[in-house]
C-alpha cells in the first residue's frame, strides 16, 4: 500500500483567515484511489520550516503533495524550497512563460513582472499543467539514489521506492481541475497499478453509528469495500472496487450498490454528486409540481439551495422570507390570534405559513419554517435550536418539530433545518409516487 502526505503551505491557513479545504479534498481523492494518507501538515510561508517539513515528508511518504505557495509574490516559496531540498537549480520554462503571458493578454491585462516567477521550476521536474490559472505545478519522480544524494534518509520500508512530489496552487478550483485532468491518471499508472471505482450512497435520517450497525456485515469486506462517513448532518456509504480494469471494477461494485439501496430504502436519497435539493428538484419536475417556501429563522437558505439547482424555475413558484410577525400577517395571512396565543415559533405558525405561501403563490406545495436559530432569542420554553416545519400539499399537511443543540451554532442550525425541510418534501413526493403506482 502506498503512503501519501499532504503539506498545506500558507501563513493565512495558520492564522485562520482561510479554511484549508484542499487537504480534505486531496485525502478524499487519495482514498478513492486506494492510497493511504498518513499525515496532514500546515506550515506558514517560511523557507526554513517548509524545507524541514519537505525533508521529513520525503523520508516517510512515497507521495508528497503540496498546496499553496506557487504564486508570484516573494512569500510564495514552495518551488524554491523543493529545489533547495533536492539540490536542484531553478530553471525558466519559456513555454510556460508564454502561456502565462497569453493568460494576461487574452484578458487585456499587462502581465506584472513578478508573474515570470511562476514559470520557474526545479531542473528535472516535469510540468503539472494548470489549465485555469497562471500557477502550474510539478510532478517530480525522485529515485532512492537521488534522495540519498540530497541527504534524506528513508524509513526502512521505503528505502527502495521512488518518491513523487506534486505541487498545486492554493486556489481550490485550480487544484481540483489539475487533479482531475492529470494527476489521477498518473497515480493510477505509476502507483496504484489497477483500476479503482467508487460509488457514494448518500443517506439522510439515519445516524452514522446506526448506519454502520445496519451494514456491519459489509464493513469487513476486502474487495469491494464498504466504508461509512458522516458530515453536514448526513451520512454516506462508500463502496469501492479494485480490479485490473475499470469495467471489471464497475461490475464488482454494481450489485453491492443495488443491494444497499434496497436495504436502505428511503434513507438513501442519491449517489455521488446528488444533493437533497437536486433530488427534490428531479422529483418535482417528474411529477409536474410547483413548490413555494416561507422562511423565518433560515433567512432564505432553503430558497437558495432550491434555486442553486439549474432549471429550478420549472418548479419554484414563490419563495419569501417573513422574519417579522407583521410580515407573517401581511404577506402570508398568519392570524393575529395564532401569533398572540401560540407565538411565531410554534407548530400552528409553521402550518399557517405553509398554507399561506401555497395559497398566495398557487403552488402545489407550500413549506413553512419558523424557529430560534440563536445565538440569542431563546427562552426556557422556546430554546435556541427549537424549529417547527410545515408542509402543505393538497389535502395533506405534515408538521415536524426539531430540537437541535444550541451548541451547533446559528449557521449549522440553519443548515440542518434546511436539510430537514428538503427531506420532508422528498419523502412526501416519494409517498405520492407509491400511492399513484
Amino acid at each position: 500500500m502506498s503512503i501519501a502526505e499532504v503539506l498545506a503551505v500558507g501563513t493565512e491557513l495558520l492564522l485562520g483567515q482561510v479554511l484549508d479545504t484542499n487537504s480534505q479534498f486531496l485525502s478524499d481523492e487519495l482514498a478513492r484511489l486506494g492510497i493511504d494518507c498518513y499525515y496532514h501538515t500546515t506550515v506558514g510561508d517560511n523557507k526554513r520550516r517548509v524545507g524541514n517539513l519537505l525533508k521529513t515528508a520525503l523520508s516517510r511518504s512515497e507521495i508528497v503533495i503540496t498546496s499553496g505557495g506557487l504564486g508570484p509574490t516573494p512569500d510564495d516559496l514552495t518551488m524554491e524550497c523543493i529545489a533547495e531540498v533536492m539540490g536542484a537549480e531553478m530553471v525558466m520554462d519559456e513555454k510556460i512563460l508564454e502561456v502565462i503571458r497569453s493568460f494576461f493578454s487574452e484578458r487585456g491585462i499587462v502581465m506584472p513582472e513578478n508573474n515570470e516567477k511562476q514559470a520557474l521550476r526545479p531542473s528535472g521536474a516535469d510540468l503539472l499543467p494548470n489549465p485555469t490559472g497562471t500557477a502550474p505545478g510539478i510532478i517530480w519522480t525522485i529515485t532512492p539514489e537521488r534522495l540519498k544524494e540530497a541527504g534524506i534518509e528513508s524509513v526502512p520500508e521505503l528505502k527502495s521506492k521512488n518518491r513523487y512530489i506534486m505541487t498545486f496552487p492554493g486556489v481550490p478550483s485550480e487544484l481540483k481541475n489539475m487533479w482531475a485532468t492529470t494527476v489521477v491518471d498518473f497515480l493510477q499508472s505509476k502507483i496504484v497499478g489497477a483500476a479503482i471505482f467508487s460509488v457514494e450512497l448518500k443517506h439522510f435520517g439515519i445516524g452514522e453509528s446506526a448506519l454502520a450497525e445496519k451494514y456491519a456485515d459489509l464493513l469487513a469486506g476486502r474487495n469491494p469495500t464498504v466504508a461509512p462517513y458522516a458530515g453536514n448532518g448526513e451520512c454516506r456509504l462508500r463502496v469501492t472496487g479494485k480490479s485490473d480494469d475499470m469495467a471489471n471494477a464497475r461490475e464488482m461494485v454494481a450489485p453491492l450498490v443495488a443491494a444497499i439501496q434496497e436495504r436502505s430504502g428511503n434513507y438513501c436519497y442519491g449517489l455521488d454528486n446528488s444533493t437533497l435539493e437536486s433530488v427534490v428538484g428531479d422529483l418535482l419536475k417528474s411529477q409536474g409540481l410547483m413548490i413555494s417556501s416561507a422562511e423565518s429563522c433560515t433567512g432564505g437558505l432553503l430558497s437558495k439551495r432550491l434555486t442553486d439547482v439549474a432549471g429550478s424555475s420549472e418548479y419554484i413558484s414563490l419563495n419569501v422570507v417573513t422574519y417579522s410577525n407583521q410580515a407573517k400577517q401581511s404577506v402570508l395571512g398568519v392570524s393575529e390570534k395564532i401569533l398572540n396565543e401560540f407565538g411565531a415559533v410554534s407548530p400552528e405558525c409553521a402550518e399557517a405559513m405553509a398554507r399561506g405561501v401555497r395559497k398566495i403563490s398557487g403552488a402545489d406545495i407550500g413549506i413553512g419554517i419558523t424557529g430560534v436559530a440563536g445565538p440569542s432569542g431563546g427562552t426556557e420554553e422556546k430554546p435556541v435550536g427549537l424549529v417547527y416545519l410545515g408542509l402543505a400539499m393538497g389535502d395533506t399537511y405534515v408538521g415536524k418539530k426539531l430540537s437541535l443543540p444550541a451548541r451547533l451554532g446559528r449557521t449549522e442550525i440553519r443548515h440542518r433545518t434546511a436539510n430537514e425541510a428538503l427531506n420532508m418534501v422528498r419523502l412526501q413526493l416519494l409517498e405520492r409516487v407509491n400511492v399513484n403506482v
